[in-house]
């Protein structure tokens, strides 16, 4: 299993299909030792009072199997089968309180050439079938695969876009911007 490769120590990391021999799987972990592994968990936590007395230090791995292939009608391309996790604190989205965040995922891409993104048969087409697996359609560029956009991309679909620390949490109030689960304020009307 390769470990953190060259490859993945650049800011925006690319994989460049001709370091993979064909026919052959390459496997890698990933974590926040990683400069733009931790840029994806700091996005996550962009809004996060990581001041607040219940925060807690965030986790994220991913890892990578990648595979380079090649063959009609794909031509040459690249498959990668990943998983992430992380645990991660989001702001409530009624309250900002930091929140306890999961998540977990895995996904499957393949990368064929972008001259191929305009050929009838691929124009509207999200995934592919290969290797008996569907798979998530990306296109690379002259051989240059963007794992930090397909991992972004990937991670923000599978997070909560809306977390609630508690499914009663009753909010900021519109006037003052009490926490309201701390007790009324003066603009809340009384029964």
């Amino acid at each position: 299993m390769n470990n953190n490769n060259q490859v993945f120590n650049t800011l925006k990391p690319q994989i460049k299909l001709g370091h993979y021999n064909f026919d052959e799987t390459y496997e890698y972990e990933l974590g926040t030792d990683l400069e733009w592994v931790k840029s994806l968990l700091d996005e996550l936590e962009e809004n996060t009072d990581k001041e607040d007395s219940t925060y807690e230090r965030s986790e994220f791995s991913c890892s990578l199997k990648i595979k380079r292939k090649s063959g009609k009608p794909f031509g040459d391309h690249i498959l990668i089968w990943g998983h992430f996790s992380s645990k991660y604190q989001a702001p409530c989205v009624r309250c900002l309180t930091p929140t306890p965040q999961e998540v977990d995922a895995d996904f499957q891409v393949s990368f064929i050439p972008k001259v191929l993104e305009t050929e009838p048969e691929f124009e509207e087409l999200d995934d592919i079938f290969t290797e008996n697996e569907e798979f998530d359609l990306y296109f690379h560029d002259k051989g240059n695969v963007d794992v930090f956009e397909m991992l972004h991309e990937n991670l923000f679909m599978n997070i909560d876009h809306f977390p609630l620390h508690d499914a009663q949490c009753l909010g900021l109030c519109q006037e003052c911007g009490k926490d309201l689960n701390h007790g009324p304020c003066k603009h809340q009307k009384t029964s």
